[in-house]
């Protein structure tokens, strides 16, 4: 490793030592732990956390695909002093794959409570293009992590990029992997000029709407 390696890494350390958002997070991070998810943690859970953190006072926060809630804990811990909001979009129905079987509502509720963060959150148990349809709030953050299919992922952004803020962010979960549908899309969305300043931790993207 070089010199200018070695001082880059130990000055990074010394930036994550001081950084409050990360220490922060580290105290919570035990409630999220339990809570059943495909983040690659803890480096995603971290970054829900500080975006609801530097998002604005009175940010709305939409997520499409919540399963038990371990993304939505995460923001809404991020958000707790605030008057911010969540609004988490699922059929919140298992799969018999992936996801299990039967309905999971009651534990995304339960993780929700016992986390803490139950006033910032609204589940909302429908598809996500049907609540696209009639909705009427200005956007903050979106998270889109419903279904991978490449007509899914592209529907469920051009139905909530109009109601993004400009200078708001969009994030994508699954962009590597054998996810062929969002790998794709997050590809198409780095070529069309509707974001910038794009970013990735591990196997999460994001970009800001310009």
């Amino acid at each position: 490793m070089s010199i200018k390696s070695k001082i880059k890494k130990v000055s990074q350390r010394w930036r994550d030592r001081w950084d409050r958002d990360l220490h922060d997070f580290e105290k919570v991070y035990p409630l999220i732990k339990p809570i059943p998810g495909f983040l690659k943690s803890p480096q995603q859970e971290r970054w829900f956390f500080k975006t609801a953190r530097k998002a604005p006072e009175n940010a709305v926060i939409v997520e499409i695909g919540s399963f038990q809630g371990r993304s939505t804990v995460s923001f809404g811990l991020g958000c707790l002093g605030s008057t911010k909001h969540i609004y988490a979009i699922d059929l919140f129905e298992g799969d018999n794959d992936m996801y299990g079987s039967g309905e999971f509502q009651d534990r995304f509720i339960q993780h929700v409570r016992s986390c803490g963060v139950e006033a910032h959150v609204t589940p909302i148990k429908q598809h996500s293009l049907q609540v696209a349809a009639t909705w009427n709030k200005p956007i903050d953050v979106l998270f889109i992590d419903g279904s991978h299919e490449y007509q899914d992922v592209k529907a469920d952004f051009e139905s909530f990029y109009p109601h993004v803020k400009k200078g708001g962010i969009i994030a994508f979960h699954d962009i590597k992997g054998k996810w062929d549908g969002v790998i794709r899309f997050w590809a198409e969305v780095q070529r069309s000029g509707l974001m910038t300043d794009f970013g990735a931790v591990s196997s999460l993207g994001f970009g800001i709407k310009k």
